[in-house]
């Protein structure tokens, strides 16, 4: 599988994960430990720092690479298990 990581595929992912959540930007940042300042930006630029995308990963209990490619909307909201 050959993939390439994108930038605002990770944005986009970030924000389509706390949106199947049905969290705020404030209640993503409150249950990682940030702003909602910060994941405005995270939704928005999105970030090549694996140490946040491992985070956000192990808080949701998602696999990294559902943050990292794109994905299927319904593996984004939980309908289909990771392929």
């Amino acid at each position: 599988m050959n993939q390439i990581v994108e930038i605002r595929t990770i944005a986009l992912n970030i924000k389509n994960l706390r949106l199947s959540r049905n969290m705020t930007q404030f209640d993503m940042g409150d249950l990682l430990g940030y702003s909602d300042r910060q994941i405005r930006r995270l939704e928005k630029e999105g970030t090549m720092n694996i140490e946040v995308v491992n985070l956000i990963a192990k808080v949701f209990n998602i696999p990294v690479e559902s943050i990292l490619f794109k994905q299927d909307a319904f593996y984004i909201l939980g309908v289909v298990g990771f392929l």
